[in-house]
């Protein structure tokens, strides 16, 4: 719960808007855009079935308005599509055919942008249009340009459309892959890596040789103060891969609870089965006695001192009894009376 209410104070927003392309001078927006590329960008949006965030155009002083359209699509653009241009052309081919169609592009390509970051761009020739489209991404949604022209302008006009491509606001880097189940498996062998070294070091530091239960304890208590810092360390680790995180289906503070609770297990394991090691090896052992074997365990403690209480009390016993004092019977009651045992004296006679 901490956890949590940490991660919302703390967290990032993980939602990114959708990029803006910077218009050219003399171009309108939005409303003030041309009627005819306000139209011709409603119909993308209903083929493309994204959200439109942006139109402008061109000034309408001709029969025909260049339009731009941006769009907002919610799914983010991964590494992986942007590690290889031909899979990042594939994945721009499938997101607007339904605009250009399913031929493969004229041209394409990957472009940096004036912020350093890259985005994938092809152009078709669709009906004596030219269509120059852009998939950037941008957070955790992925942001769509349309850019429409004459085709016999294209020459004219790409330089401008090229501008227009490289100067999107809001381009981050694609969503880096990031696995839930690496990170989790990950998380509990460096707990048991860690108890591993800490138990081999406190062998060096107990009471008697070999003494796996002393070392493991205490190992264990380190470990849990480990946890701590560990689980720390891991939150504020995470906090530049959110986006990642939530892609893959998790949380930053689910994540970092996996790790706390991933090392309290070890550590209470540790503490459970060292705790039943009790033999070990006395470091200064007894030449006689029963430790001169130099092993002990804590049964053998515990079974020595009642053998050598018996002892004692026979011989206690024993003692009374050649003094001729009572000694109580241990079939008797605890009330009965004591037995006298005297000394008995046979008449040289009587052995005859």
């Amino acid at each position: 719960a901490l956890i949590a209410l940490i991660g919302m104070i703390l967290a990032p927003t993980l939602a990114q808007a959708a990029g803006r392309v910077v218009a050219p001078r003399g171009w309108a927006e939005s409303s003030a855009a041309a009627p005819e590329a306000q139209r011709r960008a409603s119909r993308w949006k209903d083929a493309l079935g994204l959200r439109l965030e942006q139109v402008a155009s061109a000034p309408d002083d001709d029969r025909f308005a260049e339009t731009v359209a941006v769009f907002e699509r919610p799914d983010p653009v991964s590494a992986e599509v942007m590690e290889d241009e031909q899979t990042a052309v594939a994945e721009l081919g499938r997101v607007v055919a339904n605009v250009v169609g399913a031929d493969p592009p004229e041209a394409s390509g990957l472009s940096t942008t004036s912020t350093g970051e890259v985005v994938i761009w092809a152009r078709w020739i669709v009906d004596e249009l030219a269509y120059h489209c852009v998939l950037a991404p941008t957070g955790d949604d992925a942001t769509v340009v349309i850019m429409a022209v004459r085709a016999r302008e294209l020459d004219d006009e790409l330089g401008r459309l090229e501008t227009m491509a490289t100067t999107i606001d809001g381009v981050t880097a694609p969503m880096p892959r990031f696995s839930l189940t690496a990170w989790r498996g990950g998380a509990l062998l460096v707990w048991l890596a860690l108890a591993l070294a800490l138990h081999a070091a406190m062998l060096r530091y107990v009471d008697q040789e070999d003494d796996h239960s002393q070392a493991g304890r205490r190992a264990s208590v380190i470990n849990l103060g480990l946890v701590v810092v560990g689980t720390l360390i891991a939150y504020f680790g995470l906090a530049g891969r959110e986006l990642a995180i939530s892609h893959a289906g998790g949380s930053r503070e689910g994540l970092t609870m996996w790790v706390a609770v991933a090392g309290m297990i070890v550590a209470g394991a540790h503490f459970l089965i060292a705790s039943r090691f009790d033999r070990g090896v006395v470091q200064s052992a007894p030449e006689s006695g029963v430790f001169a074997s130099g092993v002990y365990s804590n049964a053998d403690i515990l079974r020595s001192s009642i053998t050598r209480t018996n002892m004692r009390m026979r011989e206690v016993e024993g003692s009374e009894a050649a003094d001729g004092e009572a000694v109580p019977s241990r079939a008797a009651d605890l009330d009965s009376e004591p037995i006298e045992v005297g000394r008995i004296t046979v008449d040289p006679a009587e052995r005859e």
